[in-house]
């Protein structure tokens, strides 16, 4: 038979084993939460940025078609648009490229720092 020290001693360490448990769900559900946080915001910005690029994209396309319009005589359309499509392409290429290899560096220097 266990003696009543025995029984209390027994509570007490299924409570601090409770209570150990419920830190690590605590800790865990923080780190939880911050991650969330961290990646709800990059996800945020991700959004907004891309929703003023195709604004931005979107009055650049009247720009360029408006310009190529003013030096280049439209005799057949798809031709023209064709063409349209493909420098418009190819600028995008490009900047694409550099805007990538620009944040690829920027993420090198942030890692640095850390």
């Amino acid at each position: 038979m266990e003696s009543v020290e025995e029984k209390n001693l027994k509570k007490e360490l299924l409570r601090q084993k409770r209570i150990n448990d419920l830190k690590f769900k605590l800790e865990k559900t923080k780190k939880l939460r911050e991650e969330f946080a961290f990646e709800f915001e990059h996800r945020l910005v991700v959004f907004f940025t891309t929703a003023f690029g195709v604004v931005a994209a979107l009055f650049w396309q009247t720009a360029i078609t408006d310009s190529i319009k003013a030096f280049i005589p439209v005799t057949g359309a798809w031709f023209y648009e064709i063409f349209v499509a493909l420098l418009v392409t190819g600028i995008a290429v490009i900047a694409v490229f550099f805007v990538s290899k620009l944040s690829e560096h920027s993420k090198k220097i942030r890692i640095k720092k850390k």
